[in-house]
């Protein structure tokens, strides 16, 4: 039996939790928050302590694993800080703000002999698992392209942190664009040929930015073109992969629909009210236990901070 701990209990941490309490080897022994009703509230049905200040919880708690859900400037800190406890991470994305963060997290874990992952939760959803078996078979022919495009009101709703570039290490490109390069990775492979980026924000005086444009060229010939706008006009998230003998569209990043020799997209049945965090979940238990685990670690988790490095140089040259 694994024993779990969770620091940081915003929203996406009761996922966390469900997973966790859901899973037969694991058990739940405590729970972090700096807000003690947020900790209290998460920790509720479970029976695992609460607290307020993750060392303080560290120094009273026996647990395996920790999953982080903190604020990006802080993955770094906090993560070294268990990994050098020999307690193994499971820490949401982006793995860090910078590529050097994430070596030196990377260099905690080896020397410390413990585990660590990053919460990369896209390449788990149906609709992603299915478009890698028909790639994979070749069903629709050889993939050709990719376009991203996604429109949010970024700027409303959110922790002031996220609007900082100093805590959040970016605004929109940080936050929705590693979910973007973490499941075309998954699909696409990893050899990134070239990036081009324009990054800006016109929308007020914040130093993150609004709207990005990305364009990546891979060395297998595959191209992906990534748009993303906090424009306040309508939601719109859709993602097409364009094959040789047909399309696969994702809407609202989880409904796939085909379309193959010129008939209109059909909605595949798939189910679009599974938790893909149970399955996030299930494969870092599997890495804990020494077996080969689909989860996101050093490798993958710092070649996403290090293309968006490269969009942000690219996109922001003056």
């Amino acid at each position: 039996m694994f024993k779990i701990a969770i620091v940081g209990a915003g929203i996406i941490a009761k996922n966390h939790k469900n997973a966790v309490v859901a899973h037969p080897d694991t058990e739940l022994v405590a729970v972090c928050d700096v807000v003690e009703e947020r900790a209290v509230e998460l920790a509720n049905g479970t029976g695992a302590r609460t607290y307020t200040d993750y060392k303080v919880m560290a120094e009273n708690e026996e647990f395996d694993a920790v999953i982080l859900n903190l604020p990006h400037f802080l993955h770094k800190e906090v993560s070294v800080y268990f990994l050098d406890r020999k307690v193994s991470v499971l820490v949401e994305k982006p793995m860090a703000i910078t590529v050097e963060e994430c070596k030196e997290m990377d260099e905690a874990a080896k020397r410390n002999g413990v585990k660590l992952a990053v919460g990369h939760l896209q390449r788990y959803y149906d609709c992603y698992q299915e478009i890698k078996k028909i790639i994979e078979d070749g069903r629709y022919g050889e993939l050709c392209s990719v376009t991203e495009v996604r429109n949010v009101d970024y700027f409303n709703g959110r922790p002031q942190w996220f609007l900082s570039k100093k805590l959040a290490g970016g605004g929109i490109v940080m936050n929705y664009c590693a979910h973007t390069l973490d499941k075309f990775f998954y699909l696409c492979g990893t050899d990134v040929d070239r990036v081009c980026a324009n990054v800006f924000n016109k929308m007020n005086d914040l130093d993150v930015e609004s709207h990005a444009q990305v364009l990546l060229r891979m060395k297998n010939g595959v191209s992906a073109s990534f748009s993303y706008s906090s424009s306040v006009n309508d939601y719109m998230y859709e993602t097409y992969f364009y094959f040789t003998n047909g399309v696969a569209r994702v809407k609202s990043g989880r409904y796939l629909e085909l379309s193959q020799k010129g008939k209109p997209f059909e909605r595949m049945e798939l189910d679009y009210a599974r938790d893909p965090m149970d399955d996030q979940f299930k494969e870092f238990i599997k890495l804990l236990k020494g077996e080969n685990a689909n989860i996101v670690g050093y490798e993958i988790g710092a070649k996403v901070i290090s293309v968006i490095e490269q969009i942000f140089a690219d996109g922001e040259a003056k």
